[in-house]
C-alpha cells in the first residue's frame, strides 16, 4: 500500500519519514558542538605540548579559523611569555566554543535564524583560516589541519540545511492531511451522531 489510500489516511510511514529526518537534522547541527569541544581540546594540547616539548604550539592548535587568524598575529608580537597574549588566547577560545555550542544545540531545535547564523559565521571563519595562513603567516600543517576540520563541519552544516528543507517539504506535504487518529475520532462522532438520531 502506498503512503496514500482512497480516505487519504496518513499512515505510520508518513511518522517514521518524519522522524528520521528530524533526528539526521538534529545530529547534523550537534555536529558544530563537537567542532567547539575540538576548538577547545585543541587549544589545551597546543598549550601542553608548547610546554613539554617546547614546540611551536600553533602547529597543534585546531582552533576556528577567527582564533587562529588572532593567535598567528599576535604570537610573533607578543609571545608566549606575555600575560595579555594568554588572556586573549583563553578570551577567544571560550567565547568561540561557547558560541559553537549554543549555536548548535539552537539550531538543533529547528530555529530557522539560528541555523543561518551558523552557515553565516562558519562562512566567515572559512575565510580566516585563509588569512591565518596567508597574511597572519601560519605554518602549513597548521593550516591542512584548519581546513581539514572545516571541510568536515561543512558538510554537516551542508546536511543540515538539506534535511531542515526535507522537514519542511515532508510537513507540507502532510499538512491537509489528516492522521489515523483523527481519522477514527470522526468515524467516532459520525457513530454516535447517528445513535443520537430516532
Amino acid at each position: 500500500m502506498g503512503i496514500f489510500n482512497k480516505n487519504k489516511v496518513r499512515e505510520v510511514s508518513y511518522v517514521d519519514t518524519h522522524n528520521r529526518a528530524v533526528i539526521r537534522y538534529r545530529r547534523a547541527c550537534r555536529t558544530f558542538i563537537w567542532v567547539g569541544v575540538v576548538n577547545f581540546v585543541g587549544l589545551l594540547i597546543g598549550i601542553i605540548q608548547y610546554y613539554t616539548q617546547k614546540s611551536d604550539w600553533m602547529t597543534f592548535c585546531y582552533c576556528f579559523g577567527v582564533s587562529d587568524f588572532l593567535f598567528s598575529l599576535l604570537f610573533p608580537r607578543m609571545g608566549e611569555t606575555s600575560v595579555w597574549f594568554w588572556l586573549i588566547v583563553a578570551f577567544f577560545s571560550i567565547i568561540t566554543t561557547a558560541g559553537a555550542v549554543l549555536l548548535g544545540v539552537f539550531s538543533s531545535y529547528g530555529k530557522k535564524k539560528v541555523l543561518f547564523a551558523m552557515v553565516i559565521a562558519y562562512f566567515v571563519d572559512w575565510i580566516m583560516v585563509f588569512l591565518a595562513h596567508f597574511v597572519a603567516g601560519e605554518d602549513l600543517l597548521g593550516f591542512l589541519i584548519n581546513a581539514g576540520i572545516h571541510v568536515i563541519a561543512s558538510f554537516f552544516i551542508i546536511l543540515a540545511i538539506y534535511q531542515y528543507y526535507m522537514v519542511l517539504n515532508i510537513e507540507k506535504r502532510f499538512k491537509d492531511i489528516p492522521t489515523v487518529a483523527e481519522m477514527k475520532e470522526k468515524e467516532k462522532a459520525e457513530e454516535t451522531e447517528n445513535a443520537d438520531q430516532p
